[in-house]
């Protein structure tokens, strides 16, 4: 078995048939998955409540996040998969053997002869040659083998959805009745989307994670990151929507944006594509991972590798030895911008990097819930080890998901400052992460009664707490 290093990347991998051996998904725990995503597009509830139970028992620390369907058209109707080539008919009405239904209603009232339809994450291609009735004649630009359930996108169309379908209502219920620690809304692409979804997550503990993956999502970004608790850029939908050698460039433009506003940012989708089939990446995918690594991202997504593919726990190692070698030759980058933090939060970050450059500073210990603090300070990559302290699970499998945080539990976490700072240190020690002679940083709220932000600063050694 890989004994891995931990990396300061996390790896979030999606949970299927491929993966639901306890076996096989406690090898992935233990190889190097921080997070466990559920997609609901293919997920009824009872498997959602499998999953995340079996999750739970495997490891109460495991992050579990339920990705939503979203506003996605899809094929319905196919029994088997079906060649496609020369020409093809698509319906959301006609019900016959030569018609190929989609979920979209009325479809036929939003194209136009000659517009562009792909099927299949752009893997077949279409073009409108007329339409009759409900019946959508395409030529085949570009044909394969179309199997059921897969993805349909229209790029120019400008379809009318809700904000929320009835099945996203849905599943949001289920994942703020059985404590999940993050919602995926999918297809975001305004800020009233996500506050549609904060309105149904009111009173509960659970994040928005908003993808980024269409048009009007990268239009609206700004105003979607600031609501948002984390960012996914879901580059599959977002490769077919727009062109794909724009994705790149927009890979790297929201991962700088998301870290300095301090928020999560996750990059998702074909990272080790090829593993599904084989037991391993290549070298281009395995450059994808590094350069999403040294972009600065806070966690790499797993998908079809994962929870489809034939080589689940093989593609977890893969991509966590990838991830540690680019980061073992990585330097620690500071970065300026405004969190929700505040502004003395901001500045004690950044006045804790400047310092860790000057002296051999071993780790920073963060006792505080507050995730803005956690994400003030870790947008900076340092690379030391940030250890954040708190007493409340739901906290610790939310901090998680911040690049380099390292989290400890400590369930009876003395509410006195002091105290609390030994009891931290004393738990890490006890882990064989410090020696006595290690300095080490500590940040904590402070004992003035009202005060909210995070803003005490303490270099220290840890022998002087010990003792």
């Amino acid at each position: 078995m890989y004994c891995p290093v931990n990396t300061k990347t996390k790896i979030m991998a999606t949970i299927g048939p491929s993966s639901w051996d306890d076996t096989i998904l406690r090898g992935m725990f233990d190889n190097g998955m921080s997070l466990a995503r559920i997609n609901a597009s293919f997920a009824d509830f009872n498997e959602l409540q499998r999953v995340s139970t079996q999750l739970r028992a495997i490891s109460p620390r495991i992050p579990i996040i339920l990705d939503t369907q979203g506003n996605k058209i899809r094929i319905k109707n196919l029994s088997s998969p079906t060649l496609i080539k020369d020409t093809v008919i698509l319906s959301s009405e006609t019900v016959s053997k030569e018609v190929i239904n989609v979920t979209y209603p009325n479809l036929h009232q939003y194209v136009t002869v000659g517009s562009e339809i792909m099927l299949d994450d752009g893997n077949i291609r279409l073009k409108v040659s007329s339409i009759i009735g409900s019946d959508i004649h395409c030529d085949v630009v570009q044909g394969g083998l179309l199997k059921p359930n897969k993805t349909v996108n229209i790029p120019n169309a400008n379809l009318p959805f809700p904000i929320l379908t009835e099945k996203d209502k849905a599943d949001i219920q289920f994942a703020v009745q059985h404590n999940f620690d993050f919602l995926c809304a999918s297809f975001v692409r305004t800020v009233d989307d996500v506050l549609s979804v904060k309105n149904l997550l009111r009173n509960s503990n659970v994040g928005i994670i908003s993808k980024i993956e269409n048009r009007e999502g990268v239009k609206n970004f700004d105003d979607i990151m600031k609501e948002s608790d984390a960012i996914m850029i879901a580059r599959g939908d977002l490769g077919v929507e727009m062109n794909f050698e724009v994705v790149p460039i927009l890979q790297k433009q929201f991962i700088y944006k998301c870290r300095m506003a301090g928020k999560p940012v996750i990059v998702a989708t074909q990272m080790l594509e090829s593993m599904t089939s084989n037991i391993n990446p290549t070298r281009a995918e395995v450059s994808d991972v590094a350069n999403a690594v040294m972009d600065g991202a806070d966690c790499l997504m797993l998908s079809a590798e994962t929870s489809t593919g034939k080589y689940p726990l093989e593609s977890v190692i893969a991509m966590h030895k990838s991830i540690l070698a680019s980061e073992l030759v990585m330097r620690p980058t500071p970065i300026n911008g405004n969190t929700d933090a505040g502004i003395d939060t901001d500045q004690i970050a950044l006045s804790l990097f400047s310092i860790s450059q000057k002296l051999p500073i071993k780790a920073v210990i963060v006792i505080s819930d507050n995730q803005s603090t956690v994400g003030s300070i870790s947008r900076h990559r340092f690379n030391i080890p940030i250890y954040v302290v708190s007493s409340h699970l739901s906290s610790i499998r939310k901090n998680d998901l911040y690049n380099a945080v390292k989290t400890c539990y400590i369930p009876n976490l003395s509410s006195d400052r002091d105290n609390a700072v030994k009891d931290a240190v004393e738990h890490i020690y006890a882990l064989g992460e410090f020696n006595f002679s290690d300095k080490v940083a500590i940040i904590s709220g402070s004992s003035i009664k009202n005060r909210k932000e995070d803003s005490i600063l303490e270099i220290t050694v840890v022998k002087d707490i010990l003792q």
